[in-house]
C-alpha cells in the first residue's frame, strides 16, 4: 500500500499547486478539482480524470469512500496525501479529502459541432465566477458548449470550476478569435444572437431558432461593435431601475431560460 505523502515539497505535490497559475495549466494541459461533487461529476463522465488525491483521514462519507472505490476500479491512479499536505493545497475551508488533477478538453472550432443545439459564445469574458455561472445556466438550459473569444479569463481557473457546478465536464468548450468565429459562420450558416446594451428587440420577442450560439460581451465593454455586426439578430433585456446593466452570468440566465421556453413550446404543439 502507498504510503500517503508527507512533504509539501514534494514535486507531485508543487504541481497541484502550480495549477493556480493559468500558464502551468496551459503547459501541463491539466487543471484542479476539488471536493465530492466535483470528483464525482468528473469520474461519471469519464475520460477526465488525470489523478486522484485522497487524504483518508479527512475523506470520511460514504460518498467518498464510494467515489474512491469507483477510481480504483477505473485504475485512476491515486495519490494518497496527508492532512497536513491536503491542507496546502486545498481551495476551500474545511476540505473533504478528496480532490484530482483532470485533463482539459479543449475542441476547435471546426470539430465541436457548434452550428446546432444550444451554444453560449463570451468575448473577452474576465471573471473566473461569471464564466463558471454561465457554464452552469448553460448545462441546466440544455445547452451544448461554450466558445471563448478573445483573451479572456480560461474556463479552467479554480473559481470558474467551483462555479460551473459540475458543467465544466458535460460542455464542450472551444477557444478562438473573432474572426475564425466570422469566417466559421460564413461556411457553415451559423445563427448568431447578440445580446446588447443599446437599442435592440427585447429578448422575448425574438423567436429563436432550435440551433442558435448567444453571443455576450465582456463584464465592463459589453459586445464590440465588431462582433455585433456579426449577429443575425441583437437583444436586449428591457430594465426599468436605475441600473443600466445586470451582471454578465445574471443576464446570459435570462436569455438562455427564454430559449428553452421556447423551445419546450414547440415541443408541446
Amino acid at each position: 500500500m502507498q504510503q500517503p505523502i508527507s512533504s509539501s515539497a514534494n514535486p507531485q505535490v508543487k504541481l497541484i499547486r502550480k495549477l493556480r497559475d493559468r500558464k502551468a495549466r496551459q503547459r501541463n494541459g491539466l487543471f484542479y478539482v476539488e471536493g465530492l461533487k466535483l470528483v464525482g461529476d468528473a469520474l461519471e463522465r469519464g475520460g477526465y480524470l488525470h489523478t486522484l488525491i485522497v487524504c483518508k483521514e479527512l475523506l470520511i462519507s460514504n460518498f467518498g469512500q464510494d467515489l474512491l472505490r469507483q477510481a480504483q476500479e477505473k485504475d485512476v491512479p491515486i495519490l494518497l496525501v496527508t492532512p497536513s499536505v491536503f491542507a496546502s493545497f486545498a481551495l476551500k475551508e474545511g476540505p473533504q479529502g478528496i480532490a484530482a488533477l483532470a485533463e482539459q478538453a479543449w475542441l476547435e472550432l471546426e470539430q465541436a459541432g457548434a452550428q446546432t443545439g444550444l451554444w453560449v459564445a463570451l468575448e473577452e469574458v474576465q471573471d473566473p465566477g461569471n464564466l463558471g455561472s454561465v457554464l452552469r445556466s448553460l448545462d441546466a438550459a440544455g445547452g451544448r458548449g461554450l466558445i471563448l473569444l478573445g483573451e479572456g479569463t480560461d474556463a479552467y481557473h479554480p473559481t470558474a470550476v467551483r462555479a460551473s457546478m459540475g458543467a465544466i465536464f458535460s460542455q464542450k468548450l472551444v477557444k478562438t478569435r473573432r474572426q475564425a468565429l466570422q469566417d466559421w459562420q460564413k461556411a457553415s450558416g451559423a445563427h448568431l444572437v447578440g445580446a446588447w446594451c443599446g437599442e435592440a428587440l427585447p429578448y422575448r420577442d425574438y423567436n429563436y431558432p432550435e440551433d442558435v450560439i448567444l453571443l455576450m460581451g465582456s463584464e465592463q465593454k459589453g459586445l464590440s461593435p465588431e462582433v455585433a455586426v456579426m449577429c443575425d439578430q441583437l437583444v436586449h433585456i428591457p430594465m426599468r431601475g436605475s441600473v443600466d446593466s445586470l451582471n454578465l452570468a445574471c443576464a446570459a440566465s435570462i436569455i438562455l431560460f427564454e430559449m428553452l421556453h421556447q423551445r419546450e413550446g414547440r415541443k408541446e404543439k
